[in-house]
């Protein structure tokens, strides 16, 4: 332990980097640690205790430090030779280091020792690392190793928001048409650098938003910070950790002090999210989700790498500034693609499972005048198949996975099959199976054959289901798609399809022989689908392959044959397990403990009615959401879906495929007004946060049906996170003003199920059964 010193940094006595004993918070009479040099304690006990802690980075702040010594000894010590190496090169080789490639092991070793200090968050670990890093700026005008990205940040976390400022404007405008135009020497040190005093930070960003993505995201955040220290003046708000910044006081003081308005400055905030999210569109949602930095070895721009490399940049700096992240995640809701409209999919409005289910069934024969007729698919070469041609591909707005043409990502394409148990012989049961993706992706749908007092189960039957159920249960033209082929091995659906169906209709569905064409009803339902698709502007094609490059489909189909029937409708949940007993899927990451002990006797209800499977890891869960058989409900026990951005994708693209998503538990109570409204719109609803206000609601009979409202509480009175912008048609309880307590909407093929209940009140559980059809 070293001498012992009073804390004196006065900015900097708030806030993290406040110099205080790590263990009581003591400022004053502290001790430095005599190993890093940058952390200070207030006596041997509390650095005892702190050692477990400290350990890691004293040790590599010694070893870096130590190698630094000895890289500038070394080099120090080199005479030169008169030709690459000047002599003195710390005095003769000033702003050319790097390019003297004897002082790059040195620059690596300062770069290491900076970069060690900085796993310490205390004003003295930042300053020397700053120090560290301008020097070598420098000694290295052209800044080989980006050290000018991480220093913005630093000097924002010092509190030096000026020379902030000047740095990056530097930076942005050094080489643009005003100044050098590209011209500049970087190997000149007699042309200016560096040397950019005292700009006006509250300008206008047009010229100097242009530098790297870590110098845009801080200048974002001193941008903010001045947002947030002016409405704090303005509203005399005094209770913040952290004083007004060095600009604002400044500003306040100056005859220009209104000069600029708080409006102003949140246009050129907004203007900055929108510039690094166009820069960069995994940057924000990796800050606000908190996100863990991991360095690569590559990146290029607009990559998930690049946003690690300025999240680890710029991590501190956000958060260390009050409020600041807590902004942005409301702020940057509005940069969320929401997933493309269509007439076929489901918008947020209410279609309850229950109410008209019997309406949403296909069932009746169309006019010949509807039907259209699919074409068949020709292969650029003849012996190409369809997993070369077609490679799993992520598209649309949910990035889901599908089977995209390499040379046309606007077609895609299905495999369809059918199978029969008892061909031909008493008892038959059919099954069909469509894999729109590989059944690692959750790709396979299959189901029973309906039985038919017309028609027995046959193969051809079955072939036909699931080429109907191909063009049906899957919203094409929503994920910007113009054509789609379904591959099949049965040539009587390419032949009848694309031959013999126009006799048949045009002789009023009979042969040319006079006999009524067999399958009628499956026939009429397939040039029906193929119609509507026509109709919105996607062309269907079939192409006849071999049995053996079908084999998902085949061995799916042959599962399904001994599962229950499962008609075909526009709404129900089209991932068909072949488990007869609905699956539940609880995702439960943050407080698996307290759910159990808040929410044990809804898991008690769930449990038994259905088969329940608990995740309580990230890893866990996309496990089980990527293997056979499929959850048809999800249910999202707590807040943490909304960080885990892997997960999130997946159940959006289930939910949108057809499974059931119930957001319960501790949903409501443990997610903040951003994450609440970013993945709402990124499901595609315009639902926001409401009021948390304890309210009598009613149920809104007309919306659940008379068979349900039955069955449902006629009223709730609970403490509640409402939902607003919720559809009439969506909202199961509500407020006069129509902000949902409960809601339950469609969305694509599946339904969404929202409780606001935040203390699992039990007539909430009848609410939770019954979105999730578990009710009878």
């Amino acid at each position: 332990m070293g001498s012992r010193v009073n804390s004196g940094m006065g900015a900097f006595d708030w806030g993290p980097l406040a110099t205080k004993c790590p263990v009581c918070r003591v400022k004053d009479g502290l001790l430095v640690c005599g190993g890093c040099k940058v952390v200070h304690y207030c006596g041997a006990a509390h650095q005892a205790d702190h050692r477990p802690t400290h350990k890691s980075a004293c040790v590599a702040i010694k070893k870096t430090r130590a190698k630094l010594e000895q890289e500038e000894a070394t080099l120090r010590a080199n005479p030169g030779d008169n030709f690459s190496m000047p002599a003195d090169v710390f005095n003769n080789g000033v702003g050319e280091f790097w390019g003297i490639l004897d002082t790059r092991d040195y620059m690596r070793a300062r770069f290491a020792a900076a970069d060690a200090l900085l796993q310490v968050q205390t004003v003295s670990a930042v300053e020397k690392a700053l120090a560290h890093f301008t020097d070598m700026l420098r000694l290295c005008r052209s800044d080989n190793l980006s050290v000018r990205d991480i220093v913005p940040g630093l000097l924002l976390r010092l509190g030096r928001e000026q020379e902030c400022y000047d740095f990056i404007k530097w930076w942005a405008t050094i080489d643009d048409e005003d100044h050098y135009n590209g011209d500049y020497d970087w190997g000149d040190n007699k042309l200016p650098y560096l040397d950019l005093r005292g700009e006006d930070a509250f300008e206008a960003i047009d010229k100097v938003a242009t530098g790297s993505l870590s110098h845009v995201v801080i200048l974002t955040l001193l941008k903010l910070r001045l947002i947030l220290d002016l409405e704090r003046f303005e509203n005399g708000l005094n209770e913040w950790d952290r004083p007004l910044g060095s600009l604002v006081q400044k500003r306040l003081r100056s005859r220009n002090r209104f000069a600029i308005s708080t409006k102003e400055l949140q246009n050129q905030y907004q203007k900055l999210l929108r510039i690094v999210h166009n820069r960069n569109p995994h940057f924000w949602e990796m800050l606000v989700n908190d996100e863990t930095p991991v360095m690569p070895q590559v990146y290029s721009r607009g990559s998930v790498e690049e946003a690690h490399v300025a999240l680890y940049q710029c991590l501190s700096a956000w958060e260390e500034s009050e409020d600041a992240i807590i902004m942005l995640d409301a702020d940057t809701v509005q940069l969320v693609t929401r997933p493309a409209p269509s007439p076929d999919i489901g918008d947020g409005d209410g279609d309850s499972l229950w109410a008209g289910l019997e309406n949403l069934k296909i069932t009746k024969p169309q006019s010949a005048t509807e039907y259209a007729f699919p074409f068949i698919f020709q292969a650029p070469i003849p012996t190409i198949g369809p997993a070369d041609l077609f490679p799993p591909t992520r598209i649309g707005p949910n990035q889901i996975v599908r089977f995209v043409c390499r040379t046309d990502p606007s077609m895609a394409l299905a495999y369809a099959d059918g199978a029969c148990l008892n061909n031909g012989q008493p008892e038959p049961r059919g099954g069909w199976a469509v894999v729109l993706a590989p059944p690692a992706n959750g790709g396979v749908l299959s189901g029973r054959l309906e039985d038919s007092q017309d028609n027995a189960a046959t193969s051809n039957r079955a072939e036909l289901r699931a080429a109907v159920a191909a063009l049906r249960l899957r919203n094409w033209e929503g994920l910007g798609l113009k054509r789609i082929v379904i591959a099949t091995d049965s040539t009587y659906i390419v032949n009848g399809a694309t031959k013999w169906a126009k006799t048949w209709v045009t002789n009023g569905w009979k042969t040319r022989a006079g006999a009524d064409a067999k399958n009628k009803d499956l026939w009429e339902l397939l040039l029906s689908e193929v119609g509507k698709c026509k109709d919105n502007g996607l062309r269907v094609d079939l192409w006849s392959i071999g049995r053996a490059l079908n084999s998902d489909a085949d061995a799916a189909a042959k599962q399904a044959a001994s599962t229950e029937v499962t008609s075909i409708t526009e709404s129900l949940p089209s991932d068909v397990i072949s488990n007869t007993d609905p699956y539940i899927l609880a995702l439960c990451f943050d407080f698996e403990e307290l759910f159990d002990d808040s929410f044990k006797r809804l898991a008690s209800k769930l449990t038994a009615k259905a088969k329940m499977v608990r995740a309580t890891t990230p890893n866990a869960a996309l496990a089980q959401l990527k293997q056979q058989p499929l959850p048809s409900i999800i249910l999202v026990g707590d807040g943490a879906i909304t960080r885990e951005k892997k997960v999130r994708e997946r159940v959006i693209e289930l939910l949108r495929d057809g499974v059931t998503v119930v957001l319960a538990g501790f949903f409501s109570s443990m997610v903040s007004e951003g994450q609440f409204n970013r993945l709402f719109a990124e499901i595609g609803l315009p639902w926001v946060r409401g009021s948390y206000t304890r309210e009598d609601v009613s149920l809104r009979r007309d919306v659940v049906g008379s068979r349900l409202a039955s069955r449902l509480p006629s009223s709730h009175s609970q403490k509640a996170l409402f939902a607003k912008n919720v559809a009439p048609s969506a909202a199961w309880y509500a407020m006069d003003s129509g902000q949902a307590a409960f809601a339950f909407a469609k969305v694509g093929a599946g339904h969404l199920g929202y409780i606001g209940d935040v203390n699992g009140v039990e007539s909430s559980d009848t609410v939770v059964l019954a979105m999730c059809g578990l009710l009878g």
